[in-house]
Parts: structure tokens; C-alpha cells; sequence
């Protein structure tokens, strides 16, 4: 395996799907189950997602040397993007723009999203770069990995925020997003970095909410995963 892709498991995130999941059933007890089906299919999509991580690792396999990081990507697609899609389209019948529009992926509020993820991602850089040891610098590896931040923009400030926001409110949904993001990085919890992910999940998500649009979000998630190296191998 490419190193970074070691096995953490994402069983820590369920504990933030414990949010929805006790706003539906406030709302069972209110006798409202207008909003009820979603939220739980929300969050059947996500318990979906962690249970089969284990993708991302077969494609990587399965792909030989050559496509491991192409492996991993595809995996982190199928598992962020399409699924969440797929139970959009189960809940909304919307076709696929309205999906993507929906959950800011859109020309609408792009400019001032790029704007903010650019200067989330100066704070996130800056932090990221004095937490973190490695100053090893790949350039295919980082650019591939700056577009495959897309896949975790769109699921946790697209699906887990904008989208549940509609479902249930931005309290629930601000705190679902953010958490989620956390727990999703066990990996850094004994970490310095776990400063550099905890801002960037509520900043970046501040951003989507403000924007209306994951686009910022994408492109700052994407550059601090690639600047702080680069920097690092030229002062290493």
C-alpha cells in the first residue's frame, strides 16, 4: 500500500450519525414523521460508507503498483459521491445536476466559496505545516490527492451539511458535519495534526454554510494536503 493509506478504520464516525438519528426520533415522539425517512436513510447511507471502506483498499489492490492511488480514489468516490447520490435520488427522484446543485456543487456562489477556502486554507497550511513531521513531497501522489479531497468535501459539507440541513436543521447539521470529519481521521487523535483537522472541519464548513457552495471548501481541503509538503521538502 501507498504510505497514508493504512487501515483506520471509520467505525468512530457513527458516533456523530448519533445526532440525526436522536433529532428523528425527538421528532418521532413530537408526532411529526414528515422528516423521519430521510434522515434515516442519511443515515444508512453513511453506516453504508464505513462498512464498506474496505473498498478503497481492494481497488488499491486489486489495481496492481501502478493504480493504487487511482484504486483508492475510485473507492472514496464510490463510497462519498455516488452512494450519497444514489440515496438522494431514492428520496427526491431529483436527476443528477440538481443533485450536484444541491449540494453546492455549482457556477452560484463559486467565487466567494473559492475566495473563502482559499483563506481557510492559508490558516490550515500554516498550522499543518508546524504540526507536521513528514517533508517527503510526490508530485503525483499530492496531485491526485488534492482532487480526491473533492470526494470528502461533497459528503461532509455537501450530504452530512448542506443536504441534512434541509432535512433537519443547521444545529444538527453543523454538529453531524464537523464531528463526522473528526471521527473519520482516528489517525491523527494522538496527533498534533488533529488541530489542522479539527479547523478545517469547522472552517471549511462555515464556508459551505456562507456559500452555499463546496467548491472553496474542495479547493482549500485539496491545497493543504499538497502545499505544507512542498514546503517542508524545500526547508527539510
Amino acid at each position: 500500500m501507498v504510505a497514508g493509506f493504512q487501515s483506520f478504520p471509520l467505525k468512530p464516525m457513527l458516533l456523530a450519525l448519533l445526532i440525526p438519528l436522536v433529532y428523528s426520533l425527538c421528532k418521532v415522539r413530537k408526532k411529526d414523521r414528515k422528516e423521519l425517512k430521510p434522515i434515516l436513510l442519511i443515515s444508512l447511507c453513511s453506516v453504508g460508507t464505513v462498512i464498506f471502506y474496505g473498498i478503497t483498499y481492494y481497488l488499491s489492490n486489486y489495481l496492481g503498483a501502478f493504480g493504487t492511488l487511482f484504486g483508492y480514489s475510485i473507492g472514496k468516490f464510490i463510497l462519498f459521491v455516488l452512494l450519497p447520490m444514489a440515496t438522494i435520488f431514492y428520496i427526491e427522484r431529483w436527476p443528477a445536476k440538481k443533485i450536484f446543485s444541491e449540494l453546492g456543487v455549482k457556477k452560484a456562489g463559486i467565487g466567494k466559496s473559492v475566495l473563502y477556502g482559499l483563506l481557510v486554507a492559508v490558516v490550515t497550511i500554516i498550522i499543518t505545516i508546524f504540526v507536521s513531521v513528514r517533508a517527503d513531497f510526490d508530485l503525483t501522489y499530492r496531485t491526485i490527492m488534492f482532487f480526491e479531497a473533492f470526494t470528502e468535501e461533497f459528503f461532509f459539507r455537501g450530504f452530512l451539511f448542506l443536504y441534512l440541513a434541509k432535512k433537519t436543521n443547521r444545529k444538527v447539521a453543523y454538529a453531524t458535519s464537523i464531528l463526522g470529519f473528526i471521527l473519520i481521521h482516528p489517525q491523527h487523535f494522538i496527533s498534533p495534526f488533529l488541530i489542522s483537522t479539527i479547523t478545517q472541519g469547522i472552517l471549511m464548513t462555515i464556508v459551505a454554510d456562507k456559500t452555499d457552495n463546496v467548491v472553496g471548501p474542495w479547493i482549500g481541503h485539496g491545497l493543504n494536503r499538497f502545499v505544507p509538503p512542498m514546503i517542508k521538502m524545500f526547508f527539510a
